[in-house]
């Protein structure tokens, strides 16, 4: 059986994707921050300490991984714009020391560093492939891209092998951000809500139960090529003004009492739709419909107490 170790393991996807190795009989090893969240019950053995910190080259020895997923990290691309520096050092520094260690004391082992669609930025042609242009718009997507170079680095010059998963806009139960979460939040006082943008932005949502299968699909790959860059998506594009309504709907709000600011900001792009081909070859194949996606994550929201949101 595999020995995995996953980093940010006490986040969205981190937990998610722990309990599901578990689940399968697999020997989870966690990492998170000292501030992270409450990590998964059932792991082999988690240490926290933050990013980039030499501690992990020890533990990566004890522990001899064949899998690590490294899902730590910022999220946040309008948080980078006003703290470049903070995102930097959550996504470069980090990534390197992780190469570093598995260089050193597990080279065997297969990396999955969890990248983001704002690597493309605003694409010129939809769906975007792995292949097109590479035009970030924000400090993270730059810093994205600098920590996909690394992992090129490592497999080209060490042997590691890498895949750099390029999640598009994951969403689920659990996640209190971005555009579901608003929209829950907001439309709690329908009448005063307003949403940035105009509403016909879109975006490529993955659910949390779909996303997890195809990063799974990732780390299993037989490495033909040490680096491999893939999407990660659902390769359906959505509108904004589709996903408030969906959420309105789950909440049984009425159409029609919020409001789009027309507004928009740096470092935001205004539509995306992936091109899925390459991870469809690994045997993906997104089960989760958003109109369904969306109905569990409201309701989900909706039986936690208010002091925890």
């Amino acid at each position: 059986m595999k020995r995995v170790v996953i980093t940010g393991v006490g986040g969205f996807i981190g937990r998610a994707l722990a309990e599901s190795y578990m689940d399968s009989g697999v020997s989870v090893f966690g990492v998170s921050s000292p501030t992270g969240g409450a990590a998964p019950a059932g792991l082999a053995d988690l240490i926290r300490l933050r990013l980039p910190d030499r501690a992990l080259r020890g533990k990566l020895a004890e522990w001899r991984p064949d899998l690590v997923f490294h899902c730590a990290g910022c999220a946040l691309p309008a948080r980078s714009l006003s703290d470049p520096s903070s995102d930097f050092v959550s996504a470069v520094p980090a990534i390197q020391e992780i190469l570093e260690g598995l260089r050193l004391k597990a080279p065997g082992a297969h990396l999955v560093m969890l990248s983001s669609a704002a690597v493309y930025g605003q694409p010129e042609n939809l769906p975007v492939a792995e292949s097109d242009p590479i035009k970030p718009l924000s400090p993270y997507g730059y810093h994205k891209r600098m920590a996909e170079l690394l992992c090129e680095e490592y497999s080209a010059i060490y042997g590691l092998a890498t895949t750099c998963a390029r999640v598009f806009s994951a969403y689920g139960p659990g996640l209190q951000k971005q555009i579901v979460w608003d929209a829950i939040c907001k439309l709690r006082d329908p009448d005063n809500a307003v949403f940035f943008g105009t509403g016909a932005e879109t975006r490529d949502f993955i659910h949390i139960d779909d996303l997890v299968p195809a990063l799974r699909q990732l780390g299993s790959r037989s490495v033909v090529v040490n680096h491999l860059p893939c999407n990660v998506a659902s390769g359906q594009e959505t509108r904004i003004d589709e996903v408030v309504m969906e959420v309105a709907a789950a909440l049984g709000v009425e159409a029609g009492r919020w409001r789009f600011s027309g507004e928009s900001g740096p470092g935001v792009p205004s539509c995306w739709r992936a091109d899925i081909e390459r991870l469809r070859k690994f045997g993906f194949s997104p089960q989760i419909r958003f109109a369904d996606g969306v109905r569990q994550t409201v309701a989900n929201a909706v039986m936690q107490p208010v002091s925890s949101r």
